[in-house]
């Protein structure tokens, strides 16, 4: 067999640096977007259920097992000195790639609420392709992000910490499926809160690790979660709304397509919510 000759930016590199799953047509790669606190990963074992399953719906055979990749992600979290971080873990046919790297969401949004715009940009469809796996087929999400960003607010967008707050940009896009129900953002699961229940789309989404941490907090606070069809018009008249994922946690929304969401920011639901969070948080890090 002939070796590949690999060039990145006209260097030659060893192939064992690059995706190979980057330069075949029939392969993709799985990934997983993890999150350590205090050196301790939140929820790794699901995020390892979820890898693995993502794999085996795409016809990929993992090259190491499941300790083995536990045991790498574990070593590389010892150069991290805050022992804080966010790992993007890889994986193609042949070789694990984890990136380490700094991500903070900005204080404001927690406090202020974020600004949402529907995309013209579908999600997925089930009947076309399952929507369930994270693997580098991730165009329909880039798309969303391009237009998103390319779309002017509504409003001015207050200062805050001593930046703006993404001028003239919404902060993230969400989905409509091929339906007109509201599935999810471009890397965020999605919740709204109405009359003292909590909603949330529960199909063609990815089943997020950190969504179904908030519904078991919800469970704690004895919040039923209702998975349902939900449209844009629920969200406009729903009583608060938030979006979760492993990197912001609970982030709660201020507005979706220039339409104030509640009263309060963040609501009643969503505060409390944010707080048990961060109480079995602490539970599930102890050793």
């Amino acid at each position: 067999m002939t070796i590949p000759q690999i060039f990145i930016n006209g260097k030659q590199v060893s192939s064992d640096k690059v995706f190979k799953s980057s330069f075949a047509e029939d392969e993709m790669f799985v990934f997983e977007s993890l999150r350590s606190y205090g050196g301790v990963i939140f929820r790794l074992e699901e995020h390892l259920d979820r890898l693995f399953d993502s794999a085996r719906t795409i016809g990929l055979e993992l090259p190491k097992t499941r300790s083995e990749i536990k045991k790498e992600l574990v070593s590389s979290l010892s150069s991290d000195p805050q022992q804080g971080a966010f790992l993007r873990l890889g994986i193609d046919r042949q070789n694990s790639y984890i990136v380490i790297s700094e991500r903070k969401r900005p204080g404001w949004i927690y406090e202020k609420g974020i600004d949402l715009k529907t995309v013209v940009t579908r999600r997925n469809f089930a009947k076309a392709e399952p929507t369930e796996p994270k693997t580098s087929a991730f165009f329909n999400n880039v798309l969303a992000i391009i237009e998103k960003s390319i779309s002017p607010h509504p409003n001015p967008l207050p200062q805050g910490e001593g930046r703006v707050r993404e001028d003239k940009m919404f902060f993230d896009a969400i989905f409509l499926d091929s339906n007109g129900y509201v599935t999810e953002g471009t890397i965020w699961n999605i919740f709204m809160a109405k009359e003292s229940k909590l909603f949330t789309p529960g199909c063609e989404i990815l089943n997020g690790v950190t969504r179904q941490f908030v519904i078991e907090c919800a469970e704690k606070e004895n919040l039923a979660t209702l998975e349902v069809n939900l449209t844009r018009h629920d969200f406009w008249n729903a009583d608060e709304a938030f979006l979760t994922n492993t990197s912001g946690e609970i982030v709660p929304i201020h507005s979706l397509d220039g339409r104030r969401i509640g009263n309060q920011i963040p609501g009643r639901m969503t505060k409390k919510l944010m707080v048990r969070f961060r109480q079995e948080l602490e539970k599930e890090l102890k050793p």
